[in-house]
């Protein structure tokens, strides 16, 4: 239950305050206040400097208020717009601010803000705003609340490192059973690479084994065919053999002729890298002014809307089913982590993908190195793995296998 306290300064009750909050704005203030106007100003503001006069007379004036404004402010605080948040936050700080330093200093709703903070609906630069006001005001709340925010998109992060160092803690005791626990809850949480590998790392430590690879719903097992030759830049629309059967089914037991007129096949490959990236130079060839492609098939569980995030150097398009789900165009980007992303459907049970990437020409400075990489995986909107598998068929398997045979 919310806890009640009373703002000496101004003689509102933070009841009444709580009350604003849950039911509006008409039960403690009217807009005749101008509130609601100067509020409304500050929103109007936007690139370039829009709006700003207004919002600076605005948001002098809301300054002058007390802590009876925080619920209104944080409601308007919520928003998309970073020009208009950063007004509000000038008069978030200078309202907190005076406030801290009066003797004595008014009792704040430190409950109202605690629900503010713990609320994953809410924008997340101004929870962690709201976070360090409440630390200023209960020493120690920071550390209460973050362990309970392990799926929290904002507070993840923060959370899975507390897990983590509890499990270091627990190991150093020699309570093992307690580490494992710790490490696990870190590793289940935790999306971004390198706390996925620390909590992997440290769960192996203490005898446990885990699979980033899964974890992260990286694909690691394809066939790939390549290089065919795409002068300058050029490959991105090229349209070669494999794109042309998307539709009815790649055929893995075909040769092509490849760059430089020899003969190319596809070619198993499964990438070792814990994060799942492949190196088409040492995969394919160490070429120039190329395209090459990589396909798999994945086995889903269920029917289930997914992200495909995806990076590669130089560039991509990919076919899911049949159908181009992304197509990017940017040459000497890289791959990064992410750096592309589509939501798609899988069908239950088999889903069929081809990847084309292509590389592009020597990069103007001879020093920089031509990489060509890809980096592929499968997740749900928080970048946690959905339970895809490896479903290459073994029938492409043997074909391939026979095409080798006949072409040595």
């Amino acid at each position: 239950m919310l806890r009640t306290q009373r703002v000496s300064r101004s003689g509102v009750s933070v009841l009444v305050l709580l009350a604003w909050w849950l039911i509006g704005p008409s039960v403690s203030m009217s807009k005749a206040d101008g509130i609601d106007e100067d509020l409304a100003a500050v929103a109007r503001t936007g690139p370039g400097g829009r709006g700003s006069v207004a919002a600076a007379t605005a948001t002098r004036r809301l300054s002058r208020n007390g802590l009876e404004l925080l619920p209104r402010l944080l409601q308007a605080m919520d928003t998309d717009n970073i020009v208009a948040a950063n007004w509000y936050r000038t008069v978030f700080e200078t309202i907190t601010r005076r406030e801290l330093s009066r003797d004595p200093a008014p009792e704040f709703p430190v409950s109202l803000l605690k629900s503010y903070v713990t609320n994953p609906k809410r924008q997340g630069r101004v929870r962690r705003l709201v976070l360090d006001l409440v630390e200023r005001l209960e020493p120690g709340a920071t550390a209460a609340l973050i362990p309970g925010m392990l799926d929290d998109p904002e507070f993840r992060d923060d959370a899975v490192s507390a897990a983590l160092a509890r499990g270091d803690r627990a190991k150093q005791a020699g309570q093992t059973g307690a580490a494992i626990a710790e490490f696990r809850k870190a590793f289940q949480s935790a999306r971004s690479p390198g706390q996925v590998g620390t909590a992997a790392d440290r769960l192996k430590g203490v005898g446990q084994k885990v699979s980033v690879v899964a974890h992260m719903g990286f694909v690691t097992h394809w066939y790939l065919l390549g290089p065919f030759d795409a002068p300058g830049m050029s490959g991105f629309e090229l349209v070669l053999p494999p794109e042309k059967q998307v539709a009815s089914g790649v055929d893995l037991a075909a040769t092509y002729a490849g760059k430089g007129g020899g003969k190319i096949k596809w070619v198993r490959h499964h990438s070792s890298d814990r994060l799942g990236q492949s190196n088409l130079i040492r995969a394919i060839a160490p070429v120039k002014e190329a395209v090459g492609y990589a396909y798999t098939e994945v086995l889903s569980p269920r029917s289930q809307t997914v992200q495909i995030r995806c990076g590669a150097d130089d560039n991509l398009t990919i076919w899911l089913n049949g159908k181009q789900v992304l197509k990017r165009l940017q040459w000497l980007n890289g791959t990064r982590l992410d750096r592309f992303r589509t939501t798609v459907s899988l069908k239950r049970g088999r889903n069929k993908m081809l990847v084309k990437v292509c590389q592009g020409p020597q990069h103007k400075n001879p020093a920089v190195p031509n990489n060509w990489s890809m980096q592929l995986r499968i997740c749900d909107a928080q970048g946690g793995g959905v339970g895809v598998t490896n479903g290459l068929p073994a029938v492409a398997e043997k074909n391939a296998a026979n095409s080798r045979g006949l072409n040595r």
